[in-house]
């Protein structure tokens, strides 16, 4: 079984700067949605649709705090390719709607830098660790069947979702709970790619410990949606189909986080280090020169 690698500073560095991007998102879309005018990056209207962006930011800060602390790339890898979509996904749903944004606000200056740079730096990174990382470590510590499938269907059911979205944003702002606008049906598209990646990202490492950093990401994202809606609770057609069906999907996605944090949290921080030294075994010594 090969050995971890260690985490190298530069993407240390960048999991450090892109923890800085989810407090920012998190303080102004997730505590205060009301007044995305001013603290974000553009006017999300209605304010509860501010609020649900708000939920996904939320989710994904503990996720955030718990990568920067691991110091295997092994533990960590699961979130660098869907992080890589989802970043470079916002991106282009900011160029396709540059109009609508505050352009040289502070707010948007953060939104911008936070998805121009992570797709390059994401992808300088992966490459370069992978390399040194040889093969993947053998999966002594495999999910179990229905933990595994439950991945791949949720995750498979969101990223076609976000995909259909991304290109045909009718298809959340047709028919939804609260309208729509074409960019924030985009924006709420990229947020579920980042959702089904993280999934089928799970799923492909199909290991305990190389999926628990992400879990609490799909923990929360169901109780913090249903605050953030809550705040608002007018806008908010409860009786929409789509409420009671992402209601169902959710509830899935939160027991597959839930079990998906049980383990030996400590093992996460624990140092990669060096390889074992080898160790070279004498010929053994005839029983008579050990008598003397």
């Amino acid at each position: 079984m090969n050995h971890p690698t260690p985490i190298a500073w530069p993407l240390r560095a960048w999991f450090a700067v892109e923890l800085f991007f989810a407090v920012a998102a998190s303080l102004s879309v997730g505590l205060d949605p009301a007044d995305s005018g001013a603290n974000f990056a553009w006017t999300i209207k209605p304010e509860v649709m501010a609020s649900l962006f708000g939920a996904f930011y939320l989710s994904l800060l503990p996720v955030m705090v718990l990568i920067l602390g691991v110091r295997q790339w092994e533990l960590a890898r699961v979130f660098v390719l869907p992080g890589l979509a989802f970043t470079a996904a916002q991106l282009i749903v900011t160029l396709l709607h540059w109009d609508r944004f505050a352009v040289g606000t502070g707010p948007f200056n953060i939104w911008f830098a936070s998805y121009l740079l992570p797709p390059p730096v994401f992808a300088a990174c992966w490459v370069w660790q992978q390399r040194r990382a040889g093969t993947s470590l053998a999966s002594d510590a495999p999910l179990a069947r229905w933990q595994r499938s439950g991945l791949i269907v949720l995750g498979t059911l969101f990223t076609l979702e976000a995909l259909i979205g991304l290109v045909v944003p009718a298809w959340f702002a047709a028919d939804a709970p609260w309208k729509i606008s074409p960019l924030n049906a985009r924006a709420l598209a990229g947020y579920f790619l980042l959702l089904g990646l993280l999934m089928l990202s799970m799923a492909h490492e199909n290991h305990r410990d190389r999926v628990r950093v992400v879990a609490p990401f799909l923990a929360l994202l169901l109780p913090l949606a249903a605050f953030q809606l809550s705040r608002f609770p007018a806008q908010v057609n409860w009786g929409h189909p789509r409420v009671a069906i992402s209601t169902v999907l959710l509830t899935a996605v939160a027991a597959l986080g839930l079990s998906l944090l049980r383990g030996s949290w400590p093992r996460l921080w624990r140092a990669a280090g060096p390889a074992p030294a080898r160790i070279e075994h004498l010929p053994p010594v005839p029983p008579r020169a050990a008598a003397q």
